[in-house]
């Protein structure tokens, strides 16, 4: 009864201490995350953050909606990075597949191919398994300005039942494969102002316009100063089906945990969508004390060709990246100030100008 009491108490102050504005400190610390934000490019949308938030991601790509479609993987490898850094970088990579243990079946490197296409593209193909000698994996490595890319794609050459979808039964070649990576590297573009990107899908300073019928991409944002926060946007260009675990249902199933505080649940505009957002103080099992905010976006009448977009700030709990990662510590922001910082950047979301196109078949790219 006593810890019930506490615990009610402990709810009350919270409440009024939100109710209150901010404390000097939080407004200076609101200031510098919410004045001079910049305009980045996720996906097909155009989003505010903090002038000193750097942007990753990774991206699949969908070709053909039937059975036999096919994807590939696209991702940031490094966004600071150079000819010669990524050559060195490959060389050793190369060597130490080629020295490491053999393939069980054919006795052989695991490495089947390196090509140094050009100073700015490097080809490898691997053995799919050690343990035998069927499929490969097919990586394509390159470098449009600084940032470095890496595409990536399975082929399926000997694996029993796999053209059971494809037209006559056959598989691709590992070469079909290569080409498709090398295509899709062709149409593989920089740009220097976010609203003016064009056509295709941003993955942070460039832009993938393949004629991809699909993709399902994240962007993520990470400030140095706050190593436990961690921004991702999640985007899809086909939902056939509103989810069954949409967030208000997700809501309702952790209503009764008590180390969680609901601050915010309600509705809200996302992209250009009507949307739910649900924002949350959560004390974790090391009593430390965490922040979820959570956007995503709703569909009363689902049809297959609309967007789905769900945007997830958390702070707190276990550092994955910088000199101390592996610990597990509390928010470095307040709720006053992850609040500001969402609501600055949530009403900032919307579609890219021109982000969408006719593809040569009539139909729209993925939006």
């Amino acid at each position: 009864m006593r810890r019930t009491l506490q615990a009610v108490v402990a709810v009350v102050i919270f409440a009024m201490l939100l109710g209150c504005g901010p404390t000097e400190k939080e407004k200076k610390v609101i200031e510098g995350l919410t004045s001079n934000m910049r305009t980045v490019c996720m996906g097909r949308f155009v989003m505010g953050i903090p002038k000193e938030g750097k942007i990753g991601g990774r991206v699949k790509l969908f070709y053909g909606l039937d059975e036999s479609f096919k994807t590939v993987d696209v991702s940031i490898e490094s966004p600071d990075s150079t000819v010669a850094s990524m050559r060195a970088t490959l060389d050793v990579e190369a060597e130490k597949t080629d020295r490491d243990d053999k393939n069980w079946k054919t006795k052989k490197s695991m490495l089947l191919e390196y090509r140094v296409i050009d100073d700015h593209t490097i080809y490898l193909r691997k053995q799919d398994s050690i343990e035998s000698a069927a499929g490969s994996k097919h990586e394509l490595h390159l470098l449009v300005g600084t940032t470095q890319l890496v595409l990536t794609a399975d082929s399926y050459e000997g694996v029993p039942d796999a053209g059971r979808f494809e037209p006559g039964g056959k598989v691709e070649s590992p070469e079909q494969v290569a080409a498709r990576l090398l295509k899709i590297a062709r149409e593989i573009r920089a740009y220097d102002t976010p609203e003016k990107a064009g056509p295709g899908y941003c993955l942070g300073p460039v832009v993938i316009d393949s004629d991809q019928d699909e993709e399902q991409g994240d962007s993520y944002m990470t400030i140095d100063k706050h190593p436990d926060l961690l921004l991702t946007a999640y985007s899809k260009g086909l939902t056939p089906d509103q989810p069954d675990d949409q967030l208000a249902q997700r809501v309702k199933d952790a209503a009764d945990y008590s180390q969680i505080h609901v601050l915010r649940n309600g509705d809200v505009a996302l992209g250009g969508m009507r949307g739910h957002e649900w924002i949350a103080r959560v004390t974790d099992e090391h009593d430390d004390t965490l922040l979820w905010l959570v956007a995503e976006s709703m569909r009363s009448d689902p049809a297959l060709v609309r967007p789905y977009l769900s945007v997830n700030v958390h702070t707190g709990g276990q550092l994955v990246r910088g000199p101390d990662a592996g610990t597990y510590v509390s928010s470095s922001l307040t709720p006053k100030e992850g609040m500001a910082l969402w609501d600055a950047m949530i009403p900032s979301i919307r579609l890219r100008p021109d982000a969408i196109r006719l593809k040569g078949n009539g139909n729209w790219t993925s939006p």
